[in-house]
């Protein structure tokens, strides 16, 4: 009889391990994602070649007048350095539209004007689900929202982003949090 309820007894415990183990399972796929979903951007990278993308965007967008946006991609090369590709415009009112290109490591764009320079809630949404950061270029300066952080952080004043030089200086020092 000692043997039987040993056994009755071990059934239960072996379920119960079992159950635990299997319901850990998605929570660690979730972490796991959210690790790739992390990509970090080395702004000292950002060379005159990228630049000048960023002005063919700026100039597509008439230098931020109108309510078109213009799209970037910026993509690293095998050697670690990076470059962009200007997309033009988006050709719709104050809306990002652009064919993806899992390759990219960031995305780029620019920003009207007359509305607020940070990554709105859209741009934000499209960084957390392509898991890249997403900056917005305006008169107002540059910023960035980095899907890892979920931070979105001003990187350059004004239209120093033009200016390739300014690059080097945002590596020196650390760019201002401006909040979520």
């Amino acid at each position: 009889m000692n043997s039987r309820s040993v056994s009755l007894i071990m059934i239960p415990v072996l379920n119960l391990i079992s159950l635990v183990a299997v319901r850990a399972l998605p929570i660690a796929n979730q972490i796991d994602e959210t690790a790739s979903a992390y990509s970090s951007i080395d702004l000292s990278k950002i060379n005159q070649q990228v630049t000048t993308e960023f002005l063919k965007a700026w100039n597509s967008s008439h230098n931020g007048v109108d309510q078109v946006e213009a799209v970037v991609l910026i993509f690293c090369r095998a050697d670690g350095s990076y470059f962009a590709a200007s997309l033009g415009q988006t050709n719709e009112s104050n809306k990002l539209r652009f064919k993806w290109d899992p390759a990219a490591i960031a995305i780029a764009h620019t920003h009207p004007t007359s509305l607020d320079p940070k990554p709105s809630s859209e741009d934000k949404r499209v960084a957390d689900k392509l898991g890249v950061p997403i900056f917005t270029m305006s008169r107002w300066g540059m910023y960035m929202y980095d899907p890892g952080t979920h931070q979105i952080t001003k990187i350059q004043n004004n239209l120093d982003w033009l200016e390739p030089s300014s690059w080097v200086r945002v590596s020196d020092s650390r760019p201002i949090s401006v909040g979520k």
